[in-house]
């Protein structure tokens, strides 16, 4: 089965994440199309101050294939990218 995974540092976001979560997840039906058969979507929360992590936790709980992973503190772009790989 072929899968793809997608995943989204993300800091202080809490204005947009939940639309970037949602419009990647609307293209899954059209992924079958090309032989993808699930999509995974994993958000890396890197220790927002804001509400970034709660808002995707909340669009993860309605959506099958959906993660969040929260660092306590932020780490930067490239950390996030290294926890979500």
């Amino acid at each position: 089965m072929t899968t793809l995974s997608i995943v989204i540092p993300a800091y202080n976001e809490e204005s947009g994440i939940a639309e970037i979560m949602n419009r990647v997840l609307r293209v899954r039906d059209n992924l079958s199309k090309i032989g993808i058969k699930e999509l995974e979507l994993l958000i890396v929360d890197d220790g927002s101050r804001d509400h970034t992590a709660q808002i995707a936790r909340e669009v993860a709980c309605v959506n099958e294939g959906v993660g969040v992973i929260s660092h306590v503190t932020n780490k930067g772009y490239g950390a996030a990218l290294k926890t979500g790989f």
